[in-house]
């Protein structure tokens, strides 16, 4: 199925590639996150196709291509291998691939695939939890392993916005000194967050990964796992002015899970794909 962002033709140049990823195989409570790249594109025309902050108009410029939705395998290696087919073709086209998820799982299909484009780069992930379980629920593999297994891989980390975790969790951000930001953190000294940040970028090549988690549920109330504490809207675009520039290689946003009646948090993401994308292009026009 075919659903174009915004409801436009793909552009013929297009800079980003919309990927839709309907994974869903591991989730532990809330179902649907399957359902949310469709959710979401059906959403999107509703936007304003002009960003009053950065006074561009991203469907022009970086331009949108947006791949028809697949129909996943429901063995995860399988599902993950074919997000990944979809994400080397983009990269391949030097298009930047932005995933809509689809569980949180499907960010390592993302980082596996970079790896292969990138002898080194880092991961900046926001999310209300940290994802640092050796095993779930029997598994390795899922929702709440994945930045354990992107950390095996030797890739630095830095969470932002973590606001729970378990205590197997906190000993190994313990034991491993792993990078974290947390929501409570960053709402006292955000300029302080925003130079660690920086800091851990470095101007080295990144990757960024949003669970939609990571916002207050008062605005983002359609996620599985809602925590109170989450970032604001502004606080959000704080963080995601620092983090769009040349360096960011590709991006996903995941745990959307569509309400009854209720698209508040499908809109939310739709209007992060064009903030990002009018982010990109005054980055991509700084070099030019």
């Amino acid at each position: 199925m075919k659903i174009p962002f915004l409801g436009l033709p793909d552009h013929p140049q297009a800079k980003v590639a919309l990927i839709p990823a309907p994974l869903e195989l591991t989730t532990s409570w809330k179902k649907g996150t399957s359902l949310a790249p469709l959710e979401i594109l059906k959403v999107s025309p509703n936007l304003e196709f002009f960003d009053e902050e950065t006074k561009l108009e991203p469907y022009l410029f970086p331009g949108f291509y947006t791949f028809p939705i697949p129909e996943l395998s429901y063995n995860l290696e399988m599902a993950l291998k074919e997000i990944s087919e979809m994400i080397t073709q983009s990269l391949n086209l030097q298009r930047f691939p932005l995933i809509i998820g689809g569980e949180h799982t499907l960010s390592l299909a993302a980082i596996r695939t970079l790896k292969k484009f990138y002898p080194y780069f880092r991961v900046l992930y926001l999310d209300a939890h940290p994802d640092l379980r050796d095993s779930y629920l029997g598994s390795k593999i899922n929702h709440a392993t994945v930045i354990r297994r992107i950390y095996e891989m030797g890739i630095p980390v830095l969470g932002i916005g973590i606001r729970t975790c378990s205590k197997e969790e906190w000993e190994f951000i313990i034991g491993e000194n792993i990078s974290l930001i947390g929501a409570q953190e960053f709402k006292e000294d955000i300029k302080t967050a925003l130079s660690k940040i920086k800091e851990f970028i470095k101007e080295s090549p990144f990757y960024l990964s949003l669970d939609m988690d990571v916002f207050d549920p008062s605005l983002a109330p359609g996620v599985g796992t809602p925590e109170p504490g989450g970032l604001t809207w502004e606080e959000f675009l704080k963080i995601l002015r620092e983090l769009t520039s040349p360096f960011l290689i590709g991006m996903d946003i995941v745990e959307t899970l569509p309400l009854p009646c209720h698209q508040i948090t499908e809109y939310l993401v739709c209007k992060i794909i064009m903030k990002v994308s009018a982010y990109l292009a005054r980055s991509y026009e700084s070099l030019a």
